[in-house]
């Protein structure tokens, strides 16, 4: 085919001389499956990884404001509530930690249909790792890139950002072709201001065992969480008693250290109180008052808190009145106002989000620039391929004074 002499590079020559090869790790595609060209894992041949062409399969980046001992799980619930609804027991959720500090914990969020899960492990097993077929070639893609796996069962792509996955799409090879299914992701990108440095196409049927176990293994040393990554029934489950366990041993290690902290400072504190002079506590909250404000009161409480009343905010913030009459005027004057549906505003004094949903990304790129020409400097914060209805996307504004020269 024609179309794959777009192949930029595939399975790269160069190989890391210090990363250490797992050979207990094996990889195969569903054709392997099909033919019976598989031998199931055991104690003695390691784990096996499938790549599959996962049809409801969805993936989202997070990041979140806490570190390792945050219920990842429960956050990201709330994050994805428009996706998972109120009872979110027919899709699997599978976070994938990439990075995570004191403070931060990043990474994906996999999101798939439970039946589908359920119907491919009758078909193969119950003792195999699932991976997206796209995902073992994340090593080929080299910082901002496209992968494209076409096989019997459908066409799917990944589009990666720094070598992590942002977004998957999957369709059926009659209806949408390699090339259409690129120059979507393209359009994506572009919207989300991105730039795709490489662009790998692959047929799943074609490639050697070989290829795929040195892809599948480079990927395993580059992208963070991927040696512990399964979306099979098993691996949602484990992920989920794994994040309970620790969060539930770290609540209570930090109760102990907190009453030990507790009554330590308690201790400090009425062994320092019997032995300072109590007459001068009283004259503290009055001398604080005059440090702080320059001036004297005879009720430094109450002064203060008339002080913090009074504050004015920001000049470059806007009132809610402001927000709304610029976000009804840019929406009466966008082109593409008749494509797009609001369902959200989130307003602040500092930043406004805007969350809706729409036909494609053409509209919601022509709504950002009618919100600038209308009092607001705006960014497209998110974009989301929602499966036979559009896109959904978030749209964060804030006034020109506060965001200064791009």
């Amino acid at each position: 085919m024609t179309v794959y002499n777009k192949l930029k590079r595939l399975f790269s020559q160069k190989t890391s001389s210090n990363a250490k090869m797992d050979d207990n790790i094996r990889f195969c595609i569903e054709e392997d499956f099909v033919n019976c060209n598989v031998t199931m894992p055991s104690a003695q041949n390691g784990r096996l990884i499938a790549l599959l062409q996962l049809k409801t399969l969805s993936v989202h980046p997070f990041s979140l404001p806490f570190g390792k001992n945050g219920r990842i799980r429960d956050a990201l619930k709330m994050s994805f509530k428009h996706v998972l609804g109120n009872e979110d027991d027919s899709i699997l959720l599978i976070p994938q930690v990439i990075e995570q500090g004191a403070d931060r914990t990043g990474g994906v969020a996999w999101l798939v249909s439970k039946a589908e899960i359920e119907e491919i492990e009758e078909r193969i097993g119950y003792k195999v790792v699932f991976w997206p077929a796209p995902l073992a070639l994340s090593a080929e893609t080299c910082g901002n890139g496209l992968v494209i796996w076409d096989s019997d069962s459908g066409t799917s792509g990944m589009l990666f950002k720094n070598q992590i996955p942002i977004l998957y799409r999957w369709t059926p090879s009659s209806e949408i072709s390699i090339i259409d299914l690129e120059q979507w992701f393209v359009d994506y990108s572009r919207s989300v201001d991105l730039q795709i440095d490489d662009v790998t196409i692959a047929e799943g049927a074609t490639l050697s065992s070989r290829n795929i176990q040195k892809a599948g293994k480079e990927t395993l040393k580059l992208l963070k969480g991927s040696a512990i990554l399964d979306l099979s029934m098993k691996g949602a489950d484990s992920a989920r008693k794994q994040e309970s366990f620790f969060a539930a041993a770290f609540n209570t290690a930090s109760a102990a250290v907190f009453l030990g902290l507790l009554f330590l400072v308690l201790s400090a504190g009425a062994f320092l109180y019997s032995r300072l002079n109590m007459d001068n506590f009283d004259n503290i909250p009055f001398e604080i008052y005059q440090i702080a404000f320059k001036e004297r009161s005879n009720s430094p409480l109450a002064s203060s808190s008339g002080k913090i009343k009074n504050l004015r905010a920001n000049e470059t913030n806007m009132s809610l009145e402001q927000t709304l009459n610029n976000l009804a005027a840019a929406w009466k004057a966008s082109a593409s106002s008749e494509s797009l549906k609001l369902d959200a505003i989130r307003y602040g004094t500092e930043r406004t989000e805007i969350q809706g949903t729409a036909v494609d990304s053409r509209s919601i790129e022509s709504l950002r620039d009618t919100l600038n020409k209308n009092g607001f400097s705006s960014k497209i914060s998110d974009i989301q391929q929602i499966p036979g209805s559009g896109m959904r996307f978030s749209i964060a504004m804030e006034s020109p004074e506060r965001s200064g020269p791009k």
